[in-house]
């Protein structure tokens, strides 16, 4: 076999091939149920799916290593098909199943953390948090609106999630755990023209540092807070260095899926650890095919063009869900879309992982004016899970 490349690579690159087949199956078969999205929103959807396919085809290569990579790394090419799953969302029933899965994902970990104290690698990867990371999505929803065992269930999940985010010292998980909790804090209120307010205030507060961080600068935003708040930044070389990496071109249209970017910070690290002769610290390749900040990942793959499709979804999603829906499933679904999208800021990193589907479900579920018009009742009988 080629270097890097080994059968648990294959095995990993034909599932999620295998997983995309079905899905673009099942969309092909229901693409008519789109109609119900707004028509403005349905041809940004449109737009994105294909500028998606173009980010992907400009990696196109005969190198079986970078079909592997492309089709069997969770942030390459598949990582940008999952606004797909806005059709999968167009069919409230479809969350039954979704619902199931999660609680599936949940056992699945209750039985993994027997096996934690075997492991002998050192800190845990992250890839730990993928499958549990969605109970937070329960919480989210509302822990009452489930049966007494799955509300245990759920209470044991979120214990999971606090163990394995201090082992994979993620802070990230505490700092998504603090946002979902104002935010419901929020929603809690029973003045409905203080809580709009503070919704509006709270977005409108959020595209404004997305303005100042891509035309003021990142460092200087982080300077500013510094003066303020001290705290440890470890995303400013982020900013600095893909600003500094890519030419005018590149900003609007990245690099594509495989597209990579070089780190001088990274390679001075590797450099002074060589020097000093540590043998065993593990590092980042200079040359980076990924990036740890999710607005700045879509920027390096395909551009500010595949950064604004996004952010237009993502927030025009966040509105209806928020100030023009009848019931409170959609706006619980509002919460978890502000949540990801603010938290792209500095993470979360689109990928085709758990947490990306249900964000691109719940973007399809609320751009679907029919399940905005549906009350409690209406919608919670058609969602069972939830009863």
């Amino acid at each position: 076999m080629p270097d890097g490349i080994n059968l648990k690579k294959l095995l990993i690159s034909f599932f999620l091939f295998f997983s995309t087949i079905g899905v673009f199956v099942y969309c092909f078969k229901n693409g008519r149920l789109v109609k119900e999205i707004p028509k403005n929103a349905r041809w940004v959807l449109i737009f994105l799916l294909g500028y998606s396919g173009i980010v992907i085809l400009r990696s196109f290569s005969f190198s079986i290593q970078d079909w592997v990579t492309n089709f069997g790394n969770v942030y390459m090419a598949l990582a940008w098909f999952t606004p797909i799953f806005i059709i999968v969302g167009q069919k409230i029933e479809n969350w039954n199943i979704l619902f199931r899965v999660i609680f599936f994902m949940i056992k699945l970990m209750i039985i993994s953390l027997f096996f934690l104290p075997f492991y002998v690698g050192g800190k845990l990867n992250t890839e730990w948090t993928w499958l549990i990371r969605s109970v937070v999505f329960l919480l989210i929803i509302g822990i009452k609106r489930f049966k007494f065992s799955k509300r245990l269930l759920i209470i044991v999940g979120v214990f999971i999630y606090i163990i394995i985010a201090i082992q994979t010292q993620q802070r990230l998980e505490f700092i998504y755990l603090a946002i979902i909790a104002f935010l419901l804090l929020i929603d809690k209120l029973k003045e409905f023209k203080i809580k709009r307010s503070l919704y509006k205030l709270f977005i409108f507060g959020f595209l404004i540092l997305v303005f100042l961080i891509f035309t003021y600068g990142y460092d200087n935003i982080n300077l500013l807070i510094n003066k303020v708040v001290e705290f440890k930044d470890t995303r400013t070389f982020l900013f600095t260095e893909l600003s500094s990496e890519l030419n005018t071109i590149e900003k609007l249209f990245g690099r594509g899926s495989l597209g990579k970017y070089h780190s001088d910070y990274f390679e001075r690290t590797i450099a002074y650890y060589e020097s000093i002769g540590a043998k065993d610290w593990l590092a980042d390749d200079p040359d980076r095919i990924t990036i740890e900040v999710g607005f700045l990942q879509m920027i390096l793959k395909g551009g500010f063009l595949l950064f604004g499709l996004n952010l237009l979804l993502m927030v025009y999603s966040i509105y209806l869900a928020l100030f023009k829906s009848r019931n409170k499933f959609i706006r619980r679904l509002g919460i978890f879309i502000l949540a990801i999208t603010v938290l792209s800021i500095i993470s979360f990193r689109p990928a085709f992982t758990p947490t990306f589907i249900l964000l691109w479900v719940s973007i399809g579920t609320v751009l679907n004016r029919s399940n905005r018009n549906l009350n409690d009742k209406e919608i919670y009988k058609l969602i069972k899970e939830l009863n």
